[in-house]
């Protein structure tokens, strides 16, 4: 369990979905409030822990029915707006093509099925779900090829990706997680050769689409489209009701995503301590500060911290 008496503390959403962890800060069971599906539960008597000074809980996503236990008198919480998140809510839909009519306008379905068309005309296109069961080597193989992908699409764009330097950690995390169905690689497949590759988690009917790329070669294809109309489609035949794509505005998840919602910091301090009350004021300050300059289109936007990253980078080096 983390400290709680820091200002660190746990990253709730990503926590649950990759490590089945919910800090013992809250209740049980935690539901999915579109679907009323429980994402987490289990056996749990203890008391909330003590925060002696300051404690702060990232990305708890608003459509998540979330509740904090009873906590000492002294212990003063905040809830602070942090990043958009956008998802898939396909619980309401028939099928795929109910899903496209209503989200993508007839033009883009169009587009969208030409591109398909082209690829799978012009190529031996396979597509593979790797759930509850996938070949070690094969496996291996795929987070290769996958790790090439990121650094080139990412070099592409001229920004830093933040899960490249985690690499070996998600390559011992997922193998296993795959066999217990608590994760999925999908791959699209060109004869043999990998050429779109995305890693999901998966909770109960929830999906959560962590990270995916693609062979820059065939960006004529708009592979990304296609990965995310496929992975759809398998929603669809798996019973799974909710795909979410996770925090961040791109036009990307603005065109395929039903839902947006708002994930917020909880911020938990002592007000009995001098030094919690002082560390919690600043931490406030720098967390509005932050979303004042999202609201108004600036961080995230004219200014981009993968962006700036990638720059610092390459003027190192």
């Amino acid at each position: 369990m983390p400290n709680l008496n820091t200002p660190w503390g746990d990253r709730f959403f990503f926590d649950l979905f990759k490590t089945g962890y919910v800090s013992p800060l809250y209740k049980r069971p935690i539901r999915n409030l579109l679907t009323n599906d429980i994402l987490f539960d289990c056996a749990d008597t203890e008391k909330a822990p003590e925060v002696n000074g300051i404690s702060v809980i990232w990305d708890v996503p608003e459509y998540l029915d979330v509740h904090l236990k009873q906590l000492d008198a002294n212990i003063t919480v905040s809830k602070i707006r942090q990043y958009k998140g956008y998802l898939m809510h396909i619980a309401p839909f028939k099928n795929l093509d109910d899903f496209l009519a209503q989200q993508l306008s007839a033009r883009s379905r169009k587009k969208l099925r030409s591109k398909k068309r082209n690829l799978e005309s012009e190529h031996e296109i396979r597509y593979v779900f790797y759930y509850g069961n996938i070949e070690k080597e094969e496996y291996h193989r795929l987070f290769d090829a996958f790790y090439g992908f990121l650094e080139e699409r990412f070099e592409e764009k001229k920004t830093v990706n933040n899960n490249l330097g985690k690499w070996d950690y998600y390559r011992d995390l997922v193998y296993p997680m795959i066999l217990e169905k608590r994760a999925s690689l999908f791959a699209i497949y060109d004869k043999d050769k990998p050429i779109t590759i995305g890693m999901q988690f998966h909770l109960s009917r929830t999906v959560f689409s962590y990270v995916q790329s693609y062979d820059i070669a065939y960006s004529e294809y708009n592979m990304g489209d296609i990965s995310t109309m496929k992975r759809l489609e398998w929603c669809f035949e798996q019973g799974f009701d909710t795909l979410d794509l996770s925090m961040g505005e791109t036009d990307y998840k603005i065109k395929w995503c039903n839902h947006h919602y708002d994930l917020y910091f909880h911020v938990l301090y002592n007000r009995k301590s001098p030094s919690a009350v002082l560390k919690y004021k600043i931490l406030m300050s720098k967390l509005q500060f932050k979303q004042y300059l999202r609201d108004k289109d600036i961080l995230g936007k004219r200014f981009k911290m993968d962006k700036f990253k990638y720059w610092l980078r390459n003027l190192s080096s």
